[in-house]
């Protein structure tokens, strides 16, 4: 716990019995048909960790008034105790990746309880899923072949709750600039395929006169704009072509 008061809060909010599971469904489907493991059963949970200066009456609210759709949902403040003999897996993202919907309660927490602008509100979200008939190996497999992504998330094999929520380390803001004025063809090509560019060569020998002009060599950050312009999904390269 924080020193200035500021506490962790976790929240569970899982669907309402008569709601039925679509989420944990879908799991136990794809655990038989993409991995050959056959679960007796699942159950998911969206889950919030909260951190913020906040009573226990705040906290109330925030459960009740914004997490949970009454009609179709339950909520539970901390983490509920799993059943026996169920694993529990929960993904959450991973230090410094984008978590729009954490960013949309953050703003909605700050408004519900009416908060000073200065006062810190961060928010983390994530999914818990309780998988029956498995065991400690196949819950893995289930989490890394059908759950969660390694690049972007992180897994837990119980209920997560830190003391705090993790910072991401700062971006490194070195300027760096990439040769391309003296490169020959050959050069040009290497540098578009092993640079993940993905231009051809007339492409990447425009940008090199242009440099050439410029009297300068571009910023990674330059190079990588224009050829994420010029890319197939942003320019439809080939939808413009013309056609014989």
């Amino acid at each position: 716990m924080k020193s200035d008061g500021v506490r962790v809060f976790r929240f569970e909010v899982r669907p309402g019995e008569a709601s039925g599971d679509p989420v944990a469904d879908r799991v136990v489907r794809d655990a038989r048909g993409a991995l050959g493991l056959e679960l007796d059963a699942a159950a998911s949970a969206k889950c919030y960790l909260v951190e913020a200066s906040l009573t226990d009456a705040d906290a109330a609210r925030v459960l009740e008034e914004l997490l949970v759709d009454p009609v179709l949902e339950r909520g539970v403040f901390g983490a509920r105790e799993a059943r026996e003999g169920a694993r529990v897996i929960e993904v959450w993202p991973l230090p410094g990746v984008m978590d729009p919907v954490a960013q949309t309660v953050e703003r909605a927490v700050a408004s519900l309880l009416e908060m000073d602008p200065a006062a810190s509100v961060r928010v983390a979200t994530g999914r818990r899923f309780d998988l029956s008939g498995v065991d400690d190996e196949g819950a893995d497999r289930v989490a890394r072949g059908l759950l969660a992504n390694g690049v972007i998330e992180h897994v837990e094999r119980s209920p997560w709750w830190p003391e705090a929520l993790p910072e991401s380390s700062p971006a490194d803001q070195t300027l760096r600039r990439v040769p391309v004025r003296d490169l020959d063809d050959a050069a040009l090509e290497t540098l578009s395929r092993d640079g993940h560019l993905f231009l051809d060569l007339e492409e990447m020998s425009a940008i090199r006169a242009h440099y050439r002009a410029l009297e300068r060599d571009p910023t990674d950050i330059e190079l990588e704009t224009i050829a994420q312009t010029w890319s197939e999904h942003c320019v439809h390269k080939t939808l413009k072509a013309r056609v014989h």
